[in-house]
């Protein structure tokens, strides 16, 4: 696991100014990553976290702080997300499963793209995988050829993932030669999701995964993600379908990701 960088500040006054600016670019942060970056201890994290509530420029959340309205960090009903762009998320997710050795340690993502690669996962490829995905843990409770571990926490319905204290030290304790992330918005600035708990799970899978393959249907470059989960530097492979855009493609290559084109009418039919 990488060690993150240090912010660097000369005053109590500078540490929160830097600290509110990270959340701001980030969207939420917990208190243990902010102890890490601004190299303080969690109390005075929440010391100013405190202050800088009570000037307005950040909300306190259990365990983490946010830039963001409650309504904001509610994200999109899974249901709801799972209806759109299907036939381009089966192609991808049939894609991605196609490139799978044997015996591999994959990580499974909350998200409706990363839930149909659990569901494609074939029923005699040795796979052990490791997912906070309610819909990817159902997907796999018949697969024979699979060795699941489902990551606990505490359950959120609109996403129908878990997360929390026990998720992050369940991963914690991982490593993954693949991660398959999901995504609700892409731009130029890397990926983002809808909420502060599923960025928070999907920056600790990031971390203890050897490859990361992000899974996302080209409307994602132009669907808003409130929170940021990381910039392109995180991410080694972009798989998404052949309708992406020349900008959006350029982004890809821009940042050294591989990009991945499905054709979605082919895939679909096989």
């Amino acid at each position: 696991m990488s060690t993150p960088e240090r912010f660097a500040y000369g005053s109590a006054a500078e540490r929160r100014d830097r600290l509110a600016r990270y959340v701001n670019e980030q969207g939420y942060c917990t208190i243990a990553e902010l102890s890490s970056r601004l190299g303080v201890s969690e109390m005075t994290i929440r010391r100013d976290i405190a202050r800088l509530v009570g000037e307005k420029q950040v909300r306190a959340f259990h365990g983490g702080v946010g830039s963001l309205a409650p309504g904001d960090l509610s994200g999109i009903e899974y249901v709801d997300r799972d209806r759109r762009r299907s036939d381009a998320k089966l192609a991808i997710a049939q894609h991605a499963v196609d490139s799978l050795p044997r015996g591999s340690v994959i990580g499974i993502d909350a998200g409706t793209t990363a839930a149909h690669i659990a569901a494609s996962l074939p029923h005699d490829a040795a796979l052990r995988v490791v997912t906070p995905s309610l819909p990817a843990i159902t997907a796999l409770a018949g697969n024979r050829g699979v060795e699941l571990t489902g990551l606990g926490g505490l359950l959120h319905w609109e996403s129908l993932s878990f997360a929390g204290e026990t998720t992050l030290a369940m991963i914690s304790e991982l490593r993954l030669d693949v991660l398959f992330l999901a995504a609700s918005g892409l731009d130029e600035r890397g990926a983002y999701c809808g909420n502060g708990f599923d960025a928070v799970t999907k920056r600790a899978l990031i971390e203890v995964a050897d490859t990361v393959v992000l899974v996302a249907d080209s409307s994602k470059f132009t669907a808003s993600g409130m929170v940021r989960i990381c910039d392109w530097e995180a991410i080694d492979v972009l798989i998404s379908d052949d309708e992406i855009s020349p900008e959006s493609a350029a982004i890809v290559a821009a940042a050294d990701v591989d990009l991945q084109r499905v054709a979605v009418a082919a895939e679909v039919q096989r």
